[in-house]
Order: structure tokens, then C-alpha cells, then sequence
């Protein structure tokens, strides 16, 4: 990515190159920092087994998107989508995960307004925390789906110039 920045001419090659850079840099810093957050906070500690997914994903996803940086090969960029869709997917189950156990934990009804209320607001379980991984993943999404963008020149044959439709012929001119 680094060096398609650096190889890109016109304005829409060089805009697109930027983003593509900056969405990977939000992506990797993302996985780094909630890969540390669920290590410090002792993510992996708790009782249950999937306590462990988004802590895994943090580990996988934070190399994948630093490599990400130096080499766009399609093997590299179709594990950054699987790993990019994983995190998205895992943001959304936590979320959901987290919002039912406090629901549960408070003993309140998840579907009335006044006990979702209350799930959301139990600070020893934010749902909301669960939503991270899929902020992380669907920026990385937005990268690895636009990572294998050509770089051709933005003209297009419809804008050359068109050579006649038929050759002279030799003869008497």
C-alpha cells in the first residue's frame, strides 16, 4: 500500500492511495489497541471460552494489517478480508452477548425499553465495547475490498484519439 502511494500520479490514484493508507493505519491501530485493552482488562480471565475470540482476532488481524502496508498479494489480502469480516462479525455477536448476559445478570426483560436501557448501561459489561471489533473491521473491510484496485491511467480508450475507420488503399491519389 505504502508503495502504491508512492507510485500513484494523478489525483484520484494518489487520493485513493492515501485513504486506502490512513483506513489501515485506523485498522492495525485498532486491532493493536484492543488486542492490548482485552489483555489488560483480563478479557481472556473470564469463565467462558468465547471471552477468548476477540482477543485471538486482535492477535491475528494487528500483523496482518502492518504487513498489509508493504505488499498487496492476493493470498495476503484475502486472509486481511477473512480476518476483517471475522472482526466485524465478533463485534457484533459481543455486543449482543454482552447485552444479553447483563440482561440476564439484572433480571430484567431485553425486550422492553426501560430493561434494554438498563442491559446497555451496566459498566462491568459494556455492550458497546462489543461494537469495537466491528468498527476495527469494517474499516479494514473498506481497505481489503479496494486493495487489488488497478492502477491504470485514467484515460479511457472511449477518450483516445480513434485512428480512421478504414486505411487508404494504395492506388492513384
Amino acid at each position: 500500500m505504502i508503495q502504491r502511494m508512492m507510485r500513484a500520479q494523478t489525483f484520484d490514484e494518489r487520493t485513493l492511495a492515501f485513504l486506502q493508507n490512513f483506513f489501515l493505519f485506523i485498522a492495525a491501530f485498532g486491532f493493536i489497541f484492543y488486542g492490548i485493552e482485552h489483555w489488560v482488562i483480563g478479557h481472556q480471565d473470564l469463565s467462558h471460552w468465547t471471552a477468548l475470540i476477540p482477543g485471538w482476532v486482535s492477535l491475528v488481524g494487528a500483523p496482518l494489517a502492518i504487513v498489509m502496508f508493504f505488499t498487496t498479494s492476493r493470498v495476503l489480502g484475502y486472509a486481511f478480508i477473512g480476518i476483517s469480516l471475522v472482526s466485524f462479525l465478533t463485534g457484533l455477536v459481543g455486543a449482543a452477548l454482552h447485552l444479553v448476559f447483563n440482561a440476564s445478570d439484572l433480571g430484567v426483560q431485553l425486550f422492553s425499553i426501560s430493561g434494554f436501557i438498563e442491559s446497555m448501561q451496566v459498566p462491568y459489561r459494556p455492550v458497546l465495547a462489543g461494537l469495537a471489533h466491528t468498527h476495527v473491521g469494517a474499516v479494514a473491510l473498506a481497505v481489503g475490498l479496494t486493495v487489488w484496485v488497478k492502477d491504470e491511467p485514467t484515460t479511457t480508450p472511449a477518450a483516445q484519439p480513434h485512428a480512421p475507420s478504414h486505411a487508404p488503399q494504395g492506388g492513384i491519389s
